[in-house]
């Protein structure tokens, strides 16, 4: 995979095809870090420190890696 998605591209793909959303955080060390979070607003495992590693794991769903193939 060679594009790089943008925060809210990821974000409507997540929110069109799962009960996933993506929000943005603040890490220990007070980088942007970024949330996976489900409907309940829990967040799902840890932070991501790029939005590219957020990428790679919910293209890993086929219907958002579909929806975000829509953008090339």
């Amino acid at each position: 995979m060679n594009t790089t998605y943008s925060f809210q591209q990821i974000n409507n793909a997540l929110s069109n095809c799962s009960s996933f959303y993506l929000t943005k955080e603040t890490d220990e060390d007070g980088d942007q870090a970024f949330a996976l979070r489900d409907g309940c607003g829990d967040q799902d495992g840890d932070l991501f420190n790029y939005i590219y590693d957020v990428q790679a794991y919910v293209t890993e769903n086929q219907d958002v890696f579909d929806y975000l193939a829509r953008y090339n």
